[in-house]
């Protein structure tokens, strides 16, 4: 059992914390579909640095994809979706490219400022009133693989491009939970071939698997239950502080 012992690198504190943390990140991603990454990333940036916190989401939503694809292949439209995970899958790469290339602090400043950038638009409740079609959704997915790839945080993109087309809920989480998923494989794969990953980053993720598990059952559970919008506020300006932090640090 040293073994096993010595690749345990947290303190009863940290492990709390982190667990904490990637639980709610799970819960969000539960309940909405998306937004692990606006949770985890630029909190375990500060404990771990931007590249472990990246891989270690990107990791954890391997196995969240996995519980959440049945249900998602049932409620999508595959014809709407299709062309977003394509391009998304061809450009992902670029963002790890990029994430890993970066000094770390920039990176730092980089995913608050994006998920900043997110938080604001989406308090403003702005809509995409665009076209929609081929080559939107292709560019749609373009954008949302190359911050996911760079930043972990590419949902914002895809939703506001994908709530703009009329459906149901359901539909419409279904469809970011494909699109999003799409990009965790790819990024996985590129920080592999970049030696991206390590052996505290394989730590990581078997230390936080059940509480990111647990986070993700738990959020959707409560998808039909919680008022959204309330849920909706409480997560954002949560956000929005997280990042003016790491910006004025």
């Amino acid at each position: 059992m040293d073994w096993l012992q010595s690749l345990w690198i947290y303190t009863p504190g940290e492990f709390a914390l982190a667990a904490a943390i990637v639980m709610a990140g799970a819960f969000v991603r539960g309940v909405t579909g998306f937004g692990a990454g606006l949770v985890m990333v630029p909190l375990l940036s500060l404990m771990w640095g931007p590249v472990e916190a990246l891989a270690t989401m990107f990791g954890l939503s391997l196995f969240n994809s996995t519980q959440m694809l049945p249900s998602a292949f049932r409620s999508a439209n595959l014809r709407l979706v299709a062309p977003i995970m394509v391009v998304a899958a061809l450009v992902t790469p670029v963002g790890i490219y990029l994430h890993v290339s970066l000094e770390p602090h920039v990176v730092k400043k980089i995913i608050a400022g994006l998920v900043l950038g997110a938080t604001f638009l989406s308090l403003r409740g702005w809509v995409y009133r665009g076209p929609t079609g081929l080559v939107p959704s292709g560019l749609a997915g373009g954008l949302m693989g190359l911050i996911n790839g760079l930043a972990g945080v590419g949902g914002p993109p895809l939703v506001l491009y994908l709530m703009s087309i009329p459906g149901k809920p359901s539909e419409h989480r279904a469809n970011i939970v494909l699109g999003l998923s799409i990009t965790t494989y790819v990024a996985l794969i590129s920080m592999h071939v970049t030696g991206a990953f390590s052996q505290r980053i394989l730590v990581h993720i078997a230390a936080m698997l059940l509480p990111s598990m647990l986070g993700v059952w738990l959020g959707s559970k409560a998808f039909p239950l919680i008022p959204a919008q309330a849920f909706r506020l409480l997560v954002l300006w949560f956000l929005v502080a997280v990042s003016l932090a790491i910006l004025l640090s």
